[in-house]
């Protein structure tokens, strides 16, 4: 096989590896389930624009996210101002999270509101850490930040999580 070839494929194994990180990532950062899929396979056909470099970086993963984070923020400001009036569909929930569980369905939704209450720096360290499974280090390079924020951002956006589902919870009738 030549270089290409190879290149090719090492991309299509990290992708197949991946891609549900960054989707989960950009979707826990509030985008919609199109536009995060979109946006995913438009950084990882970047990184494959520069494999030949990117596969010998430490962590070809981290330059994806990078790629999905600025793209992210790219997109999602005239995506935001153009369904600022639209509601999440419920049907579309059920489709992110797998399983048609009406309870299941409450408790992401509930997620997801409490992610969107946590300042943008903390709402990315969470979901880089927690649902893109990255490192500290990681995390630290995608955000361009020093570990000790990433450390910082994710404890305090935890427990601000916490906060805000116990709120929820307290709301919730129980049967």
């Amino acid at each position: 096989m030549s270089d290409e070839e190879d290149y090719d494929e090492e991309v299509s194994r990290l992708y197949r590896e991946s891609a549900g990180k960054v989707l989960g990532f950009l979707i826990g950062m509030g985008c919609e389930l199109w536009l995060a899929e979109e946006i995913t396979d438009d950084a990882f056909m970047g990184a494959r624009r520069y494999w030949e470099h990117v596969r010998h970086l430490d962590e070809p993963l981290g330059y994806v996210f990078k790629i999905a984070r600025r793209e992210r923020r790219r997109r999602q400001p005239g995506h935001d101002h153009r369904a600022r009036d639209l509601h999440r569909d419920p049907a579309e929930t059920v489709r992110i999270a797998g399983y048609d569980i009406a309870e299941g369905v409450a408790d992401r939704a509930a997620l997801l509101q409490a992610l969107e209450r946590l300042p943008a720096r903390m709402r990315e360290a969470v979901v880089l850490r927690l649902v893109g499974c990255l490192s500290e280090a990681e995390a630290a390079a995608v955000m361009g930040v020093s570990v000790g924020s990433v450390k910082s951002f994710t404890s305090h956006g935890r427990a601000r999580l916490r906060a805000h589902l116990d709120e929820f919870g307290n709301g919730r009738e129980e049967d």
